[in-house]
């Protein structure tokens, strides 16, 4: 049945309005025959600065699968993917002019619209930080060994059109980690560098630092290139080199934090836990020149236990560790029942998000204490060491 004026009329009397309250041209709403099935189409609520993206021709990547949470990724950003309810019915329609982009016009118009679904949910979009261990997990099934060490000719490993499709974060996220975890790009095709490879490039160039009595602030990159060019091929080389040292122009320099823990990770894992004494002697000797070992550096790969006797040193690297921050705090309390800020912040890192600092994070799961002026945290339940 058509729509006239006299019938809105009517129902603007009902709702209390008069014809000055609205605007000239009133939208008469018609639904199709056949309404959409809500599982063919679906609504997805963008804020201002997606939308954007969207029209600029760009796509958006949803990601996920049997035994993980999907998400949306742009080029840059992840995104939480849920399902939200309104009581409210959302309308689908080809188009509709909002209020400001109706015409200004003397007399009174109906407009009819077709309606091709009605909704009561829709997806919508929250800014999050991706969970990037699985990407280092897809890598750690490739290692690295060395040239040496490679038995096929052909190329061994994940390409990055690959990682995009099994990682669940955006291109540029996978960029950066990639350029932040020990992999290599080798034939094309992205692996992990073993823990033993890394020991032995850091050792044998400071055998050749050792041999010519040189520090290693005394030589320049292209001196190290030069020497490792016959342990290894260049991209691994550079990468090395990202890892391990800091690069001023033709200046070079330990970075000894990273070769602190490269020696804790590969000193630990054969007995899992070490005498103290017997790790602190054997991980300095185990040195390059020019770089010394602190307790602090074990933070985020390894813990000191001095309630056991003799005190231990325990392997615990963090890219070990569950994802899930129940599960990851579980595992951190049963090692250590009381952890400092500072020792803790490497574990719980990782896990936070644009809302949620390490701070805020242990507020949420975990008890705090303060003890000789000095702030611990521990389990909200009770768990038993390990």
């Amino acid at each position: 049945m058509e729509r006239n004026l006299q019938q809105v009329n009517t129902i603007l009397n009902l709702a209390k309005l008069t014809e000055s309250d609205i605007k000239k041209e009133s939208h008469v709403l018609q639904f199709i025959p056949q309404i959409l099935d809500s599982k063919q189409v679906k609504l997805l609520e963008v804020n201002k600065d997606t939308l954007e993206y969207i029209k600029s021709g760009e796509c958006l990547f949803i990601k996920g699968g049997e035994d993980a949470h999907v998400v949306v990724c742009s080029n840059s950003k992840t995104f939480e993917f849920k399902e939200a309810e309104t009581s409210n019915s959302l309308l689908l329609m080809p188009s509709l002019n909002h209020g400001k982009l109706i015409e200004a016009t003397e007399s009174r118009t109906l407009k009819k619209h077709e309606v091709f679904g009605v909704y009561h949910t829709y997806y919508e979009m929250r800014l999050t930080k991706p969970k990037l261990q699985s990407l280092r997990n897809a890598l750690a099934k490739y290692p690295y060994k060395g040239k040496n060490s490679e038995l096929s000719k052909d190329a061994v490993g994940l390409s990055f059109t690959e990682l995009k499709n099994i990682i669940q974060a955006s291109e540029e996220e996978i960029i950066n980690r990639l350029e932040e975890i020990p992999a290599a790009k080798i034939r094309g095709k992205w692996r992990l560098l073993d823990v033993g490879f890394l020991f032995g490039w850091v050792s044998y160039l400071d055998s050749i630092l050792r041999e010519k009595q040189l520090s290693l602030e005394e030589v320049t990159p292209l001196n190290v290139e030069d020497w490792m060019g016959l342990y290894d091929i260049a991209d691994v080389n550079s990468k090395c080199m990202s890892l391990f040292m800091e690069v001023d122009d033709d200046s070079l320099k330990w970075k000894s934090a990273a070769v602190s823990q490269l020696f804790a990770l590969y000193l630990l894992p054969e007995l899992r836990a070490f005498d103290s004494k017997d790790f602190y002697t054997a991980w300095q000797q185990s040195m390059p020149v020019g770089v010394t070992a602190n307790e602090e550096d074990l933070n985020g790969v390894a813990l000191v236990d001095y309630d056991s006797t003799p005190s231990l040193v325990k392997y615990l690297p963090e890219f070990e560790l569950p994802e899930d921050i129940n599960e990851r705090l579980d595992i951190l309390f049963r090692n250590r029942t009381k952890w400092t800020l500072q020792a803790i912040t490497p574990y719980v890192q990782p896990l936070t998000d644009n809302n949620l600092n390490v701070a805020a994070l242990l507020t949420k799961y975990a008890r705090s204490s303060n003890i000789n002026g000095v702030k611990y945290y521990s389990s909200k339940y009770i768990t038993q060491t390990e």
